[in-house]
This record gives C-alpha cells, structure tokens and sequence, in this order.
C-alpha cells in the first residue's frame, strides 16, 4: 500500500510540482493551500507524512507544527519542511518546532522522496 503525502503550500505551481513528482515516485499525494485546509485533510486522508512550506498567508508552518506535534493525532506525523525563506534561522526553528528534516527550495523530487521514505 502506498504512503500518503500531504503537501502544504500556498502556492499551486509548487503542490503541482511536488505532488506530481512524489506520485512518480509510488506515494499517494494530496495537497493544501492552507494551514486551514490542511487541517481539514489531515483528518479526512490520514497521511503518513506532510511536506510543509514555512510561509503562507492564514498561518505560517511554525504553527501549523506547533499545531500538528499539540494534537495527538498528528503528534507524531513526520514532518519535511521544504522552503524559499531567507531567514538564516528558519532551519534551527523548524527543528525545534517539530521539523524532522528542513530542505531550502528548490529540491529534488527523488532527494524529498527517499527522505520521506526513510521517516515512514
């Protein structure tokens, strides 16, 4: 049985992009384009893991961990933070938010899938 990925990105080119390239891959993919809708697929598609971009407009990937590692359905959810931002500090902050891995954008498709692979 495939592995469910939920990509969270406010932008549509990139949940396009990855989720596309993970389904290459053999994962089964789902997308959100906020921490609203994510929340609302977590529940409804029970992923084995979430690729998260730090900025987005409704509330940023800091919380949405914060969020996912307080609730116990989804403490434990492996968490890959993939993002553009500038902040020298983003990486240690994910981190110690609840990241399990932090990549800087742009990334490889087969690099993100054998570190999702490894985490589920």
């Amino acid at each position: 049985m495939p592995k469910k990925v939920l990509v969270i990105d406010d932008e549509i080119d990139t949940c396009k992009m990855l989720t596309t390239g993970l389904k290459l891959l053999g994962f089964e993919t789902d997308f959100a384009l906020s921490a609203l809708q994510a929340f609302k697929k977590m529940q409804a598609c029970a992923p084995n893991a979430v690729v998260l971009d730090l900025m987005m407009p409704d509330a940023d990937g800091y919380e949405v961990m914060r969020r996912m590692r307080a609730n116990p359905a989804t403490a434990s959810l492996p968490i890959v933070v993939v993002s553009a931002t500038a902040d020298h500090h983003a990486e240690e902050k994910s981190m110690k938010t609840g990241a399990n891995v932090f990549l800087r954008k742009p990334v490889s498709i087969q690099g993100l899938g054998d570190i999702i692979k490894k985490l589920t």
